[in-house]
């Protein structure tokens, strides 16, 4: 799933000759098209905000019981006081930059609306000026479960 969900951003990622980058694999139980949709959401953002010639790197974590979905970028980073508020509908760090970027702020909403439905969170890992990470945690897949999502 992450190498189709990096297919289908390549034109944007190549237009701003941004790096993507896939770490691990894992499979989880859960709706495949809303998972492709939060990893899409995830891994846009993490271009769209990021610097031009940076990276995006996706990592993916598997335990017996969770999976664990990391998304780096090398973009300015969210200032603390917005790292709740970015999972809110319509919230926007940066509201001069809407149109620059286009759609209605609810990517990262959906996201949290996503993982939430499936039993996991979302939250900021990390954030600074060399970048952010967002980490998703999900209930683990197992081989035999034909619910199974491949996100390798």
């Amino acid at each position: 799933m992450v190498e189709e969900i990096f297919t289908d951003l390549a034109p944007l990622a190549e237009k701003r000759s941004i790096t993507l980058e896939a770490e691990g694999d894992s499979s989880l139980t859960g709706n495949d098209a809303l998972i492709y949709h939060l990893l899409f959401n995830l891994t846009e953002n993490a271009v769209k905000y990021n610097r031009p010639g940076g990276s995006v790197q996706v990592e993916l974590e598997h335990g017996q019981e969770k999976c664990i979905i990391r998304v780096s970028d090398t973009g300015c980073g969210i200032p603390e006081e917005y790292q709740q508020s970015i999972f809110h509908p319509f919230f926007r760090v940066d509201k001069s930059r809407s149109r620059e970027y286009g759609g209605a702020g609810l990517g990262l909403s959906l996201v949290w609306e996503i993982a939430d439905l499936h039993g996991g969170s979302v939250w900021v890992e990390e954030s600074s000026d060399k970048g952010t990470t967002i980490a998703v945690e999900l209930p683990a897949g197992t081989e035999s479960d034909p619910s199974g999502a491949d996100i390798t």
